[in-house]
């Protein structure tokens, strides 16, 4: 809690600084977002500098992104889908182009996140990189397994209903890796099928199919699974904890996410969205996030503002490792979604 008062003081002096440098615009701005994306940490230091007044709904899914914007339920200025939803919003008009130059702390992004193919459309940047992370591959080193260094550690009959994965087509997207199948995000149906296959073949075990983190956190820190697939945080708060996790480096490759600030159609034109858009690209606004949310940010000099406890277990994860950040699977957009859901909620019914 010192450390998130501390890094508030300091998001507080930047904001007046990078924030104050600016137009002061008031007026209001709209978020959709995920949950933690508009935390009061960093909120308040941007409202109390620019007068404008957030507000924000939160979504559970990507495919409430495209609903509630495509279908005009409600008016939003800015949203944060991931990078396998943004190129549906951007192909179907949703969205508006960004002018990078009006965000200067972009220069200092990794750069993954510079021009990612996922937000760009014509030669035209649709979206400010934020929020990411790595779908990790999670073992209880009491397990007795040893430290795996393929993904074929999930099927060994050892594990018989103790494993948990996410309940989402990501699942399809870890098995084509495993099956050595490259065009992970266009999957003939031939292909899909194997893995389907190899999906039911793993049924057995299965304990569950969690939702959330904090679900799959639960379960390992119970002992009611010992392997399966998470994010970050779960991996960070059980070493917390004192459990002796490995973060399972397989051969295959492991996926990643990121989520970015877009602008919704029309809505540049608010004098709030620009400001947002550069304050939350900051380095020490986004380490007020990664302290709500333990994520990764697309800033390189964010873990500079981190507490050094905090800056070290960010850069044993790999988050600051450009090496690492480009043997990621990033996803993409799957245009034959529906194949994948179908496919996937079939290996859940058998």
């Amino acid at each position: 809690m010192q450390v998130r008062q501390s890094l508030a003081r300091l998001a507080l002096a930047a904001g007046l600084c990078i924030l104050g440098a600016q137009a002061y615009a008031g007026g209001d701005l709209s978020i959709l977002s995920w949950e933690g994306y508009a935390d009061a940490s960093f909120v308040k230091p941007f409202e109390k500098s620019t007068g404008c007044r957030v507000s924000a709904t939160y979504v559970g899914s990507n495919d409430e992104f495209v609903a509630k914007i495509l279908s005009g339920g409600g008016t939003y200025d800015l949203i944060t889908p991931s990078n396998d939803t943004t190129m549906r919003l951007i192909d179907a008009g949703g969205v508006e182009p960004v002018d990078r130059r009006r965000v200067p702390a972009m220069a200092d992004f990794f750069p993954i996140f510079s021009s990612p193919s996922w937000l760009v459309k014509d030669s035209a940047l649709y979206g400010v990189p934020y929020g990411w992370g790595i779908v990790r591959l999670l073992l209880d080193a009491d397990a007795g397994l040893g430290t795996p260094d393929s993904l074929g550690y999930l099927w060994q009959p050892q594990l018989k209903g103790k494993v948990s994965i996410w309940d989402d087509v990501e699942a399809i997207y870890m098995t084509a890796r495993y099956l050595g199948y490259k065009n992970t995000y266009d999957l003939s149906d031939a292909q899909l099928q194997k893995i389907k296959e190899r999906l039911i073949a793993l049924k057995p075990n299965i304990r569950k199919f969690w939702a959330t983190t904090g679900e799959m956190g639960t379960l390992l820190q119970t002992h009611e699974v010992v392997a399966g697939n998470s994010w970050e945080p779960t991996l960070v708060s059980l070493r917390k904890a004192g459990r002796h996790i490995i973060d399972v480096m397989p051969k295959e490759g492991r996926s990643a996410y990121s989520d970015s600030w877009m602008i919704v159609r029309g809505a540049g034109k608010n004098p709030c969205v620009y400001q947002w858009l550069n304050w939350v690209s900051t380095p020490k606004a986004q380490a007020l996030a990664h302290a709500v949310t333990g994520f990764g940010y697309s800033n390189a000099k964010m873990p500079v503002e981190l507490a050094p406890v905090d800056r070290k277990r960010y850069e044993e994860l790999g988050m600051t490792d450009p090496n690492v950040i480009k043997t990621l699977d990033w996803w993409q957009l799957v245009r034959r979604r529906g194949k994948y859901l179908e496919v996937w909620n079939q290996v859940k019914a058998q």
